[in-house]
């Protein structure tokens, strides 16, 4: 890695980021440097792969089930509200 910080446009938005831009680079030898980056290479595709059936399965069940059980009881509770305004004005 070198030492000289990586030049990116300028974000006045974000002090953090340049400041992280900023921090010298950890000098490492060749081997070390080429295993570190193969291990960081392998657990971001570690972080990607397809994940079991049941993972998925239950991330659809949640993203189906939740709206539809909050629109049941969204229609219950109008269908009391206007059956108890309908009463009030009887």
């Amino acid at each position: 890695m070198s030492e000289t910080p990586i030049q990116e446009p300028e974000s006045p938005a974000d002090p953090l980021l340049d400041a992280l831009r900023h921090l010298p680079a950890r000098a490492m030898e060749g081997p070390a440097e080429a295993r570190l980056q193969r291990a960081a290479r392998a657990a971001y595709v570690r972080g990607f792969e397809g994940s079991s059936w049941h993972t998925s399965a239950s991330g659809i069940v949640g993203r189906v089930a939740v709206p539809v059980f909050l629109a049941g009881v969204v229609g219950l509770y109008m269908t009391w509200a206007i059956a108890a305004a309908t009463a009030l004005v009887h």
